[in-house]
């Protein structure tokens, strides 16, 4: 029963993945306004490219930080995933809950 309300539950997700990842202009002020002063990944580069004029070191070292930068995302994408499946399990356990009660 548990893989069936998985299987369920993980098409929901998909289904409405494509909603939760795309930005609309709301989303895309309210995130200008969040990192608004937050240049640290541009100041990085620069730094990287006052380091040295070996241009394959530090190319090198950008790709390391564009993965370490990919990896992040990954894990955040997957922690999202995660509470949104715990949420809506939550979700409805109280609407049976509340059913079962009536």
């Amino acid at each position: 029963m548990y893989n069936v309300e998985k299987t369920v539950l993980n098409e929901l997700f998909e289904c409405r993945e494509e909603n939760l990842c795309t930005l609309t202009e709301y989303d895309k002020k309210r995130i200008k306004r969040l990192v608004t002063k937050n240049d640290t990944y541009q100041m990085l580069l620069d730094k990287i490219d006052k380091l040295s004029d070996d241009e394959k070191a530090k190319q090198v070292i950008k790709d390391s930080l564009d993965s370490y930068i990919d990896r992040i995302n990954i894990i955040g994408s997957y922690e999202n995933e995660k509470c949104y499946n715990i949420d809506f399990m939550d979700a409805m356990n109280l609407i049976f809950e509340c059913i079962g009660k009536c």
